[in-house]
């Protein structure tokens, strides 16, 4: 795969890059000429995730922050505008679920509907909030958010996680609304089963995880499981100046299980 400097001379925060789909992103964004800052709660994913993009030849500032707390959130974004000057791609990537599927209206209690809203979506705000007042000083900037098929197609044991996601959909298209006037773009993609170390540990968590796998699997059409490489090219497309004519969209990267009715 040969790479075009699509985001050369852009300074791009992705948030939960320690690993995953985050990370996926992060060197990818690199690999075409941003300057990342990697941002993570698990430093040593931060510095791991750096370390990476450094050794293939790009540049990246790792950041160990709770994007849960307003006050690091804020301190992190004015350590990023104070190197850089400007932040031009926002990617809020900060998200997860309940390996043990037990996220239920009857089995969780109000602290772990808290938790899992805020995590999915509360983040967003949080992050978004901060970053826009420089985007708009700047004349404009791209904002993509993770957000996943559970916000229209959800699954048992996923009440709070897929009711966060439902949220960031719209949050997504009402902030697109909301900064188009400041040429600030923000759109969202919606990954399906993506292989992640989280997604991996969820499966093996289950009785006959082989057997749950191969089922899930007979449903996408492409016929495999997606990889955060794929996620990361659709990440980079709308961060890019490629996608400046698109805005308040949510793309699928699911390998067409939602679709319809398959086989």
């Amino acid at each position: 795969m040969s790479f075009s400097g699509r985001l050369n001379g852009k300074i791009a925060i992705v948030t939960g890059s320690g690993q995953g789909i985050g990370r996926g992103i992060a060197q990818l964004f690199a690999k075409e000429g941003a300057k990342v800052v990697v941002v993570d709660m698990n430093e040593a994913g931060a510095k791991e995730t750096a370390d990476l993009i450094q050794k293939a030849g790009g540049e990246a500032m790792p950041i160990r922050a709770n994007v849960l707390n307003p006050a690091e959130v804020k301190a992190f974004v004015g350590q990023v505008v104070a190197k850089y000057g400007r932040v031009n791609i926002l990617h809020n990537n900060v998200g997860g679920w309940q390996k043990e599927a037990h996220d239920t209206v009857v089995d969780d209690d109000e602290k772990e509907w808290d938790r899992l809203i805020s995590l999915n979506l509360k983040s967003t705000f949080l992050v978004t909030h901060e970053v826009v007042p420089y985007m708009i000083k700047q004349g404009g900037g791209a904002i993509v958010n993770t957000i996943t098929i559970n916000a229209f197609l959800t699954q048992p044991g996923t009440a709070a996680y897929s009711a966060a996601k439902a949220g960031a959909f719209q949050f997504t298209r009402a902030t697109a609304l909301d900064l188009a006037k400041h040429n600030i773009r923000v759109n969202g993609i919606a990954p399906g089963e993506i292989e992640t170390p989280l997604w991996i540990a969820t499966y093996n968590n289950f009785p006959g995880a082989d057997k749950i796998k191969a089922s899930v699997l007979a449903r996408i059409p492409l016929g495999r499981f997606g990889t955060p490489e794929d996620v990361a090219f659709t990440a980079l497309w709308l961060a890019s100046d490629e996608a400046r004519y698109i805005t308040g969209q949510i793309i699928t990267v699911d390998g067409g299980i939602t679709a319809g009715v398959y086989p």
